[in-house]
């Protein structure tokens, strides 16, 4: 009896021992939990969400915020709206234009060759355009010929009674029709430049009319001019093989005027007058531009008329004295966008075509 006494005795004391134990490990363990505040708050929070009974609801899972002490979030810089991502940024202000020659911008001067005075000619005739860029600040000048044969429609034609016509028998009619007025080149001339504005974009705001009697006169004068030959010419009156020739005046208005009966013939004159032109430029270099200027422009009566003043040429006549060869450029316009008439006329194959390219030849309408 004794010994079952014992045994109850010290189950009981295990029994009171395990109690407390447990006691204090639940006291210890679960009072103060060991995961963080945050963690433990968004597992409490993974509740289901009341919905329709018979029908299962996702589970909603709601992240715990945590406190400003736990984490301090830097202000954020608000983005740009999108179209400011394809806006340009500021551009520098350009400086001041270059002055050469006294000079600054540009100008598009309308170049006209005539042949008023050769009785070889039917018609007083103009045998040569050019639309020249003349670009001081950027020191270059840009000659771009047209056929003087290409058609235009004109309105400034209509009181004439034609409403279109060549460049050259444009020229021919409004300088006949006012031959009484002392301004009959200038008139003609306003004629031609209004014409190529409407129908190619490019307004000229100078021109210049050169007769081939002047061209003869000054070479005359100054006894020959060596012309460097581009391609070799032949002809039935003369031959130039390729290579600098010497030629007089007489033999240079030949050599500028002449034309043979091929369609495509036009662009070899311009050849030649270019071949011309670079003489001029030549042979300009070592002379004064002041006596240049008025020697030429003396030479003939109705040889040179122009809407720039003389300190205007001399300047015109500085710069092409100033610039290398390779900024003294020439183009012409491409017998691929044109189309050539048995009759010897020109009409445009394509109008917007021919625009850019005159216009992306000269860089640019000037100013």
């Amino acid at each position: 009896m004794r010994g079952k006494a014992a045994i109850l005795i010290l189950l009981g004391i295990l029994i009171v021992l395990g109690t407390v134990i447990g006691i204090i490990v639940i006291q210890l363990f679960y009072r103060q939990p060991f995961v963080p505040p945050s963690t433990l708050a968004a597992m409490l929070s993974l509740t289901p969400v009341e919905g329709t009974p018979g029908i299962s609801t996702p589970m909603r899972i709601l992240t715990a915020t945590p406190s400003e002490a736990e984490l301090q979030i830097p202000p954020t810089t608000p983005l740009p709206s999108p179209e400011l991502f394809n806006t340009p940024g500021p551009t520098e202000t350009p400086g001041p234009l270059k002055e050469v020659c006294g000079k600054t911008g540009s100008y598009i001067l309308l170049g006209i060759l005539t042949d008023v005075t050769n009785p070889d000619l039917d018609n007083d005739g103009a045998i040569g355009f050019r639309v020249i860029q003349v670009d001081f600040s950027r020191e270059r000048i840009i000659v771009y010929a047209i056929p003087p044969e290409l058609v235009l429609p004109g309105a400034n034609l209509q009181p004439y009674g034609r409403t279109s016509a060549t460049l050259t028998d444009a020229f021919d009619i409004i300088y006949h029709a006012e031959r009484s007025n002392a301004d009959a080149v200038s008139l003609a001339a306003n004629g031609i430049a209004q014409m190529i504005n409407e129908n190619l974009g490019i307004l000229a705001s100078h021109y210049m009319v050169v007769d081939t009697a002047a061209v003869e006169d000054f070479v005359a004068d100054t006894g020959s001019m060596d012309v460097k030959v581009s391609a070799t010419y032949v002809s039935e009156e003369f031959d130039f093989p390729r290579g600098t020739q010497k030629m007089d005046g007489a033999l240079i208005r030949k050599y500028i005027v002449a034309k043979s009966s091929q369609r495509d013939s036009e662009w070899d004159r311009v050849l030649r007058q270019n071949d011309v032109i670079n003489a001029f430029r030549n042979f300009a270099k070592d002379q004064d531009t002041t006596r240049l200027a008025s020697n030429f422009i003396n030479q003939r009566e109705d040889g040179f008329i122009s809407s720039l003043t003389f300190g205007q040429v001399r300047q015109l006549l500085c710069l092409a004295n100033t610039i290398d060869s390779v900024r003294f450029r020439y183009f012409s316009m491409p017998v691929s966008r044109l189309e050539l008439r048995e009759d010897g006329t020109i009409i445009m194959a394509d109008q917007l075509s021919l625009q850019a390219n005159i216009a992306n030849s000269l860089g640019g309408t000037g100013e």
